[in-house]
This record gives structure tokens, sequence and C-alpha cells, in this order.
């Protein structure tokens, strides 16, 4: 009959499931990171399909052209839609697409000018409430970017901007990724418009 510690030391000298406990250490290690790459290839793709959906509709909006009551903004977002094969949700409320129209490409992104004069004889390069400036795009106050909300017309410098949040699924990918769990997806386009005439295109 076998005393306890003789069959603590057998149990110690089996090598019997030895393969089954090192897989199951080893399993979920190895599937996490597994799901993350597949994830973070697919945030890649994503990426690679909005960029490319940006040039198409950009090609699009320079001509001006739009058909019966859609305007040209929502002609490109189906654009943007059909091009991502779906893993950009334009319904989605963290998708966001900014047309903005700029008097040339080195204005993009420039503050509408002022005269920096607050304080007194002391210029802080920040605009201060009660500064002239001049109001670029026509909203009737200061703005940090003169770009103004529109398609443009003939021959104008337009910007399009597109932002979304894709979700993270897999744990590996929510430790990296935001706080919320979601990884910025941006792409954008410069273009200046074709010199369309009003029988030939145009409307905003």
């Amino acid at each position: 009959m076998f005393k306890p510690v003789d069959r603590l030391r057998r149990l110690c000298r089996c090598r019997k499931g030895g393969t089954a406990i090192e897989f199951a250490v080893v399993a979920g290690l190895l599937f996490t990171f597994l799901f993350g790459i597949i994830e973070f290839s697919m945030y890649s793709l994503a990426n690679v399909l909005l960029e490319g959906s940006m040039r198409e509709a950009s090609r699009f909006g320079i001509t001006g052209y739009t058909t019966g009551s859609t305007s040209r903004e929502d002609q490109i977002r189906n654009i943007i839609d059909g091009r991502t094969m779906g893993l950009v949700d334009i319904d989605d409320s963290s998708f966001k697409l900014d047309v903005l129209v700029y008097p040339s490409f080195a204005d993009i992104g420039k503050p509408e000018p002022w005269d920096d004069v607050n304080p007194p004889g002391n210029s802080n390069g920040v605009y201060d409430a009660g500064e002239a400036y001049t109001d670029i795009n026509g909203n009737g106050q200061w703005d940090d970017d003169m770009g103004a909300s529109s398609a443009g017309g003939p021959g104008d410098v337009v910007l399009y901007t597109v932002t979304y949040d894709w979700p993270l699924w897999s744990y590996l990918a929510t430790l990296i990724g935001g706080p919320d769990g979601k990884l910025p997806l941006i792409a954008s386009m410069a273009v200046r418009n074709e010199p369309w005439t009003a029988s030939g295109g145009g409307g905003s």
C-alpha cells in the first residue's frame, strides 16, 4: 500500500498530459495576439480604402456635377460608402465629413487674419475679443480655421476630410487604442474645382 508521500512523488514524476497543460497556458496569449494582428490588419485595410475613397470622392467633387435633388456632399458620402466595402459606417455618429473652401492652397488650415493689438503694445499671437479681423468664411465670427463649409464653385480650392472612429474588438487592441476602445481613421484631400459653367455642372 502506497503512502501519501509516495503518491505525491509519483504524481510529480508523471509527464502524462503535459502538452495539454502547456497549450492551455500558452493558448490564451497566442489567440490574443492572433486576434490583435487580424484586427489591426482590418484597421489598416479600412484606412487604405478610406484614403482611396477620398481620392475618388474629390475627383467627383471637382466636376461640380449633381444629379437631381442630391447634393454633391451627399453624393460624396455615397462614394465613400461604396468604396470602403462596408468597413466604414457613414451612418455612425462618429463618421464626419468636412468639406471646406479656402482662398488658396496656402491658406488651408490657417486662421482668419486679425489685428493682433491686445494687450496694447504687446502682440501675443492669440486672437483676443475685440480685435479686428477679416471674416473670410463669412460666418460673422473669428475662426482659427478660415475654411468655409461648402463644396465650392468653379476654380475654388476645397479640402475634403473624413474622420471615423474604428471600433476595437480584441482585448489587446483596446489596450493599444483609445480609452473608449476605438481608433480614429482620418483621410483628407485638397483639390481645385474645375472651371465648369452653369450648364456643365455646379451647385453645392
